[in-house]
């Protein structure tokens, strides 16, 4: 058990003997020390400094499940209306396997003063669900802060196990590159925001640029210049997740049948000292995907002189952007993260 992890299960009650928090409350108290904001650049402090303040969190999953079913959590309205200052471009076919496309719907502002940073959304939903539309509210935010967000498909895992999701999105970004001048974009300022599945795939692509997955057909993927992942795995050889059902249906075999595979799929096995700089954005109550996902993603960046911004969300669950209050808290740290590599 490495220090990270030993550290993790003193506070979570998986280690027992001298020095265990033996309360509740200390426990507690254990835990909000443990996931504390983190930078390695002054920048990064800064943006951390000015974070709006905590939203409600919980001590674990059920009270926030509860306050979901009785409503006393805000959500987002399902219907994401396009604002007239906002020009949508959906349903662009950016790859084609025989008869399958995959599309991308892109947003940016109208009339834009000078070329437009690119923001790529990357939908979660553990490799087997999810769609790109899911995303929209996201994008149309982005592009009202003077972005280009295009959210993109990928296969998913039941059509075609990794590294199909890997090429998708490695596709996506080289469309957008290729078409940046019809579409006032800027071909060199490019950033990837994932959220779960999403996450692990944004953390991949950024960080394994030049290192094309197993089997991959197009060879080494498109350099970006910034990464943010919301509640992302990094490390799916890790015993804590390695074992989920959605890894068996992404890899089409278990970890026993293939530890190397799990491990070059790991955003975290490819962190160097070139990665683009990084935003981590991670509940502490997440059991889909750790917590320590982020945190040892954290420690490997701060090893490789790579900027970094961890942001934890205390007690708050995967997915906790359901939550009009936390999104809202999020989307500060992400709008300060870009304009900080982007700008805009």
């Amino acid at each position: 058990m490495g220090e990270l992890d030993g550290r993790v299960a003193l506070v979570t009650g998986g280690v027992s003997g001298p020095g265990q928090a033996s309360t509740k409350a200390e426990r507690i108290f254990a835990r909000d020390a443990l996931y504390r904001p983190k930078s390695n650049t002054e920048a990064g402090r800064r943006i951390l400094a000015g974070a709006p303040p905590e939203v409600r969190g919980y001590g674990n999953f059920a009270p926030f499940l509860k306050d979901v079913a009785y409503g006393r959590i805000k959500v987002p309205d399902p219907d994401a209306t396009l604002p007239g200052h906002i020009t949508a471009c959906v349903d662009m076919v950016f790859s084609r396997m025989g008869c399958r496309e995959l599309k991308l719907d892109l947003f940016t502002p109208k009339h834009p003063a000078t070329l437009l940073p690119v923001v790529v959304l990357i939908h979660g939903g553990c490799w087997l669900a999810g769609t790109r539309q899911e995303l929209h509210r996201l994008a149309i935010d982005l592009a009202s802060r003077g972005y280009a967000a295009a959210s993109i498909d990928y296969r998913l895992a039941e059509e075609a196990p990794y590294p199909a999701a890997v090429e998708d999105c490695r596709a996506a970004v080289q469309w957008l590159k290729d078409h940046a001048g019809t579409y006032g974009m800027d071909p060199e300022r490019i950033a990837l925001l994932g959220a779960s599945a999403g996450g692990h795939l944004a953390q991949y692509v950024g960080y394994a640029a030049n290192t094309p997955a197993e089997g991959h057909s197009r060879g080494p993927g498109p350099d970006v210049k910034a990464v943010i992942a919301l509640y992302g795995w990094s490390d799916l050889t890790h015993p804590a997740v390695r074992d989920f059902y959605w890894n068996e249906v992404f890899f089409d075999k278990k970890y026993e049948d293939g530890p190397a595979l799990y491990r070059e799929a790991s955003p975290v096995t490819h962190v160097g000292g070139q990665s683009p700089p990084t935003l981590l954005l991670h509940g502490t109550i997440d059991t889909i995907v750790p917590p320590l996902q982020s945190m040892m993603l954290a420690e490997k960046l701060q090893a490789n002189g790579v900027p970094y911004v961890y942001a934890p969300f205390l007690g708050l669950y995967h997915a906790f952007t359901i939550d009009v209050a936390a999104a809202a808290r999020a989307m500060y740290f992400i709008d300060q993260f870009l304009g900080e590599y982007l700008g805009h």
